[in-house]
């Protein structure tokens, strides 16, 4: 059985969005000859520029049914969003689709096409805040790597789109087979931990850079505990003190 994945890209889109999710599924079918068919599509087809200026060459959109509907993101998604033609083609599509799917700020497309009302969704952790008061129907879930709502995924931002498709290749084909593409790739199965771990990475090393050398050493170690004590040892301060340094203001 072949399953067609459909993916939406569109000008500005975030190659890894789609880059890291393809590469999976192609891995994928490399231990399952034929279990996945790769079309990259957009509303104007041809060459498409991503952010970076890199070009993806995309066919038309189809109206054939697809098994799974993918829309990536990228700095592009909202003014993609505001598309009533894409828009369109987003609710059809996902209508004959048997799941609908976004990474990082696709879920804007989805949103602006009504179809994640009362759904429970995830996105880039910078954009939660966003999409929740562009959109208040929809359920954002911050912390979430990924979120599954009956028959539509979300994903948060960018590599989190790895750990969809691995997800969706699990679903599909079992575990056994979405572990060895996560082998093969060189990534955890299963991410320790939610987005929010990043954010407050971010969050810390703007104050002064003076916890610079700690923030690499703990981005090295995520999947190990990471209690007070020890970070406070590593960053040379008791826990009393090293507390109240990274307590919010």
């Amino acid at each position: 059985m072949t399953r067609t994945l459909g993916v939406l890209i569109f000008p500005d889109f975030q190659i890894l969005d789609i880059a890291g999710p393809v590469a999976a599924f192609e891995i994928a079918a490399r231990y399952v000859p034929g279990a996945y068919e790769i079309k990259v599509m957009a509303r104007i087809p041809g060459p498409v520029a991503s952010s970076s200026r890199a070009l993806m060459v995309a066919e038309p959109l189809t109206d054939a049914p697809l098994d799974t509907l993918m829309i990536v993101g990228g700095d592009g998604s909202r003014t993609a969003a505001l598309c009533a033609h894409t828009a369109d083609w987003i609710r059809a599509a996902s209508g004959r689709a048997r799941r609908t799917t976004s990474v990082c700020s696709g879920a804007y497309l989805l949103a602006r096409a009504g179809l994640l009302d009362g759904r429970r969704v995830t996105t880039h952790w910078e954009r939660c805040a966003d999409l929740a008061r562009r959109y208040r129907k929809v359920r954002v879930e911050p912390d979430r790597i990924f979120v599954r709502d009956g028959d539509f995924w979300t994903s948060a931002g960018i590599t989190a789109g790895i750990d969809l498709a691995l997800a969706l290749i699990a679903d599909d084909l079992g575990e056994d087979i979405a572990r060895a593409v996560a082998r093969q790739l060189v990534v955890y199965y299963r991410r320790p931990g939610g987005q929010s771990q990043f954010s407050a990475l971010v969050e810390m090393g703007g104050r002064g850079g003076r916890f610079a050398t700690l923030l690499d050493w703990m981005r090295e170690r995520l999947a190990e505990p990471l209690g007070v004590e020890k970070l406070a040892d590593k960053a040379a301060m008791s826990p009393r003190h090293f507390a109240r340094r990274v307590r919010p203001s």
